[in-house]
């Protein structure tokens, strides 16, 4: 048992000091804070297998994975038993033993979990040999994994049969009479299926059983020394990791906020450091969701790009960016020794020559071109789909944000249809480039006060630019406006003074502008003393929430559906169910995904509807796509077919009258969507605001 323990964890420990040391060699982040609410999520996610048994489409999967990694855990009690056995005969873990009552119950969970353990893996390996999911990647690595597996579960099954059986040879010499056997019956109710492999082997002499104990106790040791220097090696090294991962996972956003570049810092723009142009500068948790991907296929499963067939695979994506972290790694470690050796050194020539040597160790590959293809970052909508499934927690949108930041700062290699949008974001204030004196233009005979006429109003409304040049979505300004004055909220508008928040601008990488636009809104914002806004844009809510903090500018911002869910409830206003004809309802990626605003939306349809509400298939959490985040908004789709074109056909396929939405680029995708299938007449697109208004009291 030495000589075992001392070969298999001295290999495995070899393999994983250099994959510690790459993470540790890569950018810092910090993620040592809020430990009672990281131990929560590591509980739920990770160990609870939350995101597989609670996902609605493939459940049974989901189930039978986390039926396996729960008899694993199970059964790694027993494995530890064992290991001190091969030390000291008779050792058991404390309270684990035959004498306590939480060892009796142990063995009957252990006995169960492996009996189910067994049929589970019989299901993934007919799934994977015979219904072969689309998004599965069949791997001899996988078959193997299972294997194994499966040999622990048979090994110690096996070996507690055979136990048994020398017990009841020993007390009645003899061949053993299975089916009038006292010890068996005593057994059978704690431990089942040890029972049945008993009964599978109880032909067998004394000397046969004892034979095969002894090898079913090394089968076991081996075979679990094997699997845990085999785990490192590939996909399976997420056993591992996992549960750090999730453990390290990002709080109270969604996901890693995108960086607050400092874009005064010359060292920087010479240094290539504004964004991720390479590999090595990934920060130690972006390497680490590397190392965790399981290939599940999960990602790509939702991704609207990749369903709509865009080159945007986010397996290969994680696959081809892990490739090369490995592929760097041993320059990227030393690397960060010459790094931390030049700030204890006061040579001033041993500085110079270890920069010097820094730069040569420096990849010669720009992540996008030489690693990742320009469409296939470009195609990305930052919807979040992929990481709201992803089992591990992989946050995949800030690293695609990064690099378009690398892109568009570093490089100016951004695609030239986004040029007229930025354009009229630099100059008037907004994508479409209308005149920014034009912005309060729609307001005109609402008697609505601007903050300038009276600042000493409850609310803020934060029009946002749809909601001020598109046509159509002034209608749903108009909406908002009127629901205010109804239920008698306390409101203004910034009129001229309002300026883009300059989502779209950080989204596409063009962080210089972001930072210009919101650091002019804060300032305005600011000198109004704004303590609440109210927007109907998922994009305002979003950006003005999570990342306009990030400056120094901190507001209580809902979402007009949130307000409005308010005012029902608090009876401020007065609905009727007068809405004939059957309803569905379009979660928005950024108002659901980023920001968990489900029921409210519902909730005031139910307040409407006469007719009967169906749900879409992908709704909530996994919502699909319009199509438009991410700056596609101001792209054309020339890859594939159209993401709205694939949600519009969606909503047909439900057989409703009118389909709620509630933001202005889902409207713009999905009204496009329903005119391009001939549907536009048959179904209406609505923002929740224009249905609550003409169904008001």
């Amino acid at each position: 048992m030495s000589l075992l323990l001392i070969v298999a964890l001295t290999v495995f420990v070899r393999t994983m000091i250099p994959k510690i040391q790459l993470l540790m060699a890569l950018g810092p982040t910090d993620r040592a804070n809020h430990l009672k609410e990281r131990l929560m999520n590591m509980v739920f996610l990770a160990i609870g297998q939350k995101r597989l048994v609670g996902r609605e489409t493939e459940r049974s999967s989901g189930i039978m994975h986390a039926l396996i990694f729960w008899g694993f855990c199970v059964l790694l009690i027993r494995s530890l038993n064992l290991y001190g056995q091969g030390f000291q005969e008779g050792f058991h873990l404390p309270f684990f033993g035959g004498d306590y009552l939480l060892g009796y119950l142990y063995v009957a969970v252990k006995d169960i979990m492996e009996g189910i353990v067994l049929v589970m893996i019989l299901y993934a390996i007919f799934r994977r040999a015979v219904l072969k999911p689309k998004r599965m990647h069949n791997t001899t690595e996988a078959y193997l994994v299972l294997g194994m597996i499966g040999v622990l579960m048979v090994s110690d099954l096996l070996l507690d049969g055979a136990r048994y059986n020398l017990v009841e040879l020993y007390n009645n010499p003899g061949k053993i009479d299975y089916f009038n056997n006292p010890v068996y019956g005593s057994e059978f109710l704690w431990t089942p299926v040890s029972v049945g492999a008993a009964a599978l082997i109880s032909g067998f002499s004394a000397e046969t059983n004892a034979t095969l104990l002894m090898i079913m106790f090394w089968v076991h040791i081996c075979t679990q020394l094997i699997f845990l220097n085999v785990l490192p090696l590939g996909k399976h090294f997420h056993v591992i990791t996992a549960l750090p991962n999730v453990f390290l996972k990002s709080l109270g956003y969604p996901h890693e906020k995108a960086k607050v570049l400092d874009l005064e810092d010359e060292a920087a723009w010479a240094d290539e450091t504004l964004g991720l142009n390479h590999i090595s500068q990934l920060n130690w948790k972006q390497g680490l969701d590397l190392y965790t991907c399981t290939e599940c296929g999960r990602c790509k499963d939702v991704c609207p790009t990749y369903t709509t067939n865009k080159p945007l695979n986010l397996y290969d994506f994680n696959d081809t960016l892990k490739r090369e972290l490995f592929e760097n790694a041993d320059n990227i470690i030393r690397k960060s020794r010459l790094s931390a050796s030049i700030g204890k050194s006061t040579d001033s020539s041993y500085t110079e020559n270890t920069k010097a040597e820094i730069t040569a160790l420096n990849s010669k590959k720009t992540l996008i071109g030489d690693v990742i293809a320009e469409d296939t970052l470009w195609a990305c909508t930052t919807c979040r789909a992929c990481e709201e499934v992803c089992p591990v927690t992989i946050e995949h949108v800030p690293r695609i944000i990064a690099m378009r930041q690398a892109q568009t700062l570093m490089r100016e290699a951004y695609p030239k249809e986004l040029n007229p949008a930025l354009k009229g974001l630099e100059r008037n204030g907004n994508p479409w480039g209308i005149g920014y004196d034009k912005r309060a233009d729609w307001a005109q005979g609402l008697d609505i006060k601007t903050m300038a006429d009276d600042p000493n109003v409850e609310y803020l409304y934060w029009v946002g630019c749809a909601g001020s040049f598109d046509d159509r979505y002034k209608k749903v300004s108009t909406s908002v406006a009127k629901i205010l004055q109804k239920a008698g909220v306390s409101f203004a508008i910034l009129g001229v003074e309002e300026k883009c928040t300059g989502d779209f601008a950080r989204k596409v990488g063009n962080e210089m502008l972001f930072q210009m636009m919101a650091g002019e809104n804060i300032e305005t914002l600011n000198s109004y003393n704004v303590k609440k806004i109210i927007t109907a844009c998922p994009h305002c809510l979003n950006t003005l929430k999570h990342d306009y903090p990030q400056l120094g500018g901190n507001y209580e911002v809902i979402h007009h559906t949130e307000l409005i869910d308010q005012l029902v409830k608090n009876g401020k206003i007065k609905l009727t169910e007068s809405w004939a004809g059957a309803l569905t309802y379009h979660d928005p990626c950024y108002l659901g995904r980023y920001n968990k605003i489900y029921d409210q939306p519902r909730a005031i349809l139910r307040s409407i509807a006469r007719g009967v509400i169906k749900e879409l298939d992908r709704h909530g959490p996994e919502s699909f796509c319009c199509g438009a985040g991410g700056g596609r908004m101001w792209m054309e789709e020339t890859i594939g077919k159209r993401i709205y074109l694939e949600r519009s056909e969606e909503i047909v396929r439900k057989k409703v009258s009118t389909v709620a939405v509630s933001c202005p680029f889902c409207l713009t995708m999905i009204e496009d969507g329903m005119k391009e299938l001939g549907k536009e007449e048959e179904i209406r697109t609505m923002d929740i605001a224009e249905l609550v208004e003409k169904n008001m009291v």
